[in-house]
């Protein structure tokens, strides 16, 4: 499919408190940023401009080394722990605006951390944005719970419910499923990006993923899911033989 009016940015920034050095660590047999790398490649998108956007020369080095477009070092005031994933983004879609005269219609932004997104997902996506009357797509996850079996907790972890219910239905089966962003897919039209300065426009389509590929890696217990999840298959490079093909394209 053409995608010469996608921009897809993959942010990797060097410092995270939950688990130190993340980006720059080894999934299995691959570096961690190689997994949406390859996605990327399987997905069939062509003719698509792709950018590592991080501080950190180190991971610049490793994208560079697995052949991703690392064309800047990310300001420092937009790699801190409060740092605006927004912000970032345009600050993609500014560069490429004022080094490559490039004015992409879409932007994607494809996070490290949710190694297990398959290629599918991606084209999948795109497809949904561009041929709908939509302003986003947002990867999610089901959550099989109703707003009267979420709660608020305070200070002493008293809890209140999202919303008051007579009869509280807790059987998976007999709730209407509701779900959540999973930080896998933000795909967007970049007028609106930068003009709301937001990922969740109201007019947005979701894009359903399961467990696994929901998967998102923020601390070591993640990490160490990440690797059963690796060792046991349960996995897109192991059920995809395109995939395999990639496994030694270093």
């Amino acid at each position: 499919m053409d995608a010469s009016q996608l921009l897809i940015v993959i942010p990797a920034r060097g410092g995270s408190k939950g688990l130190p050095g993340k980006n720059a660590r080894i999934l299995g047999s691959y570096p961690l940023l190689k997994w949406t790398a390859d996605a990327i490649t399987l997905s069939g998108l062509e003719n698509h401009q792709c950018i590592l956007s991080t501080d950190s020369e180190e991971i610049a080095a490793i994208g560079d080394g697995i052949g991703l477009d690392v064309p800047f070092i990310r300001p420092t005031e937009l790699a801190t722990d409060t740092a605006n994933a927004v912000d970032t983004i345009n600050h993609a879609l500014d560069w490429v605006k004022n080094n490559r005269d490039f004015h992409p219609d879409y932007l994607m932004m494809l996070q490290p951390t949710s190694p297990f997104r398959p290629p599918h997902i991606i084209l999948d996506a795109f497809s949904l944005l561009i041929e709908n009357e939509i302003d986003a797509v947002i990867g999610v996850q089901p959550v099989h719970r109703t707003l009267g079996t979420l709660f608020y907790a305070d200070k002493k972890n008293n809890i209140t419910p999202l919303e008051q219910q007579t009869n509280v239905c807790t059987r998976r089966q007999d709730v209407r499923t509701i779900y959540t962003p999973n930080g896998a897919m933000y795909g967007i039209k970049s007028n609106i990006v930068k003009s709301q300065k937001t990922f969740f426009p109201q007019n947005s389509k979701a894009i359903i993923m399961d467990q696994i590929q929901s998967h998102d890696i923020d601390d070591l217990v993640d990490w160490s899911i990440a690797n059963a999840y690796v060792n046991s298959g349960l996995n897109w490079r192991s059920k995809n033989t395109g995939g395999s093909q990639l496994n030694h394209a270093q």
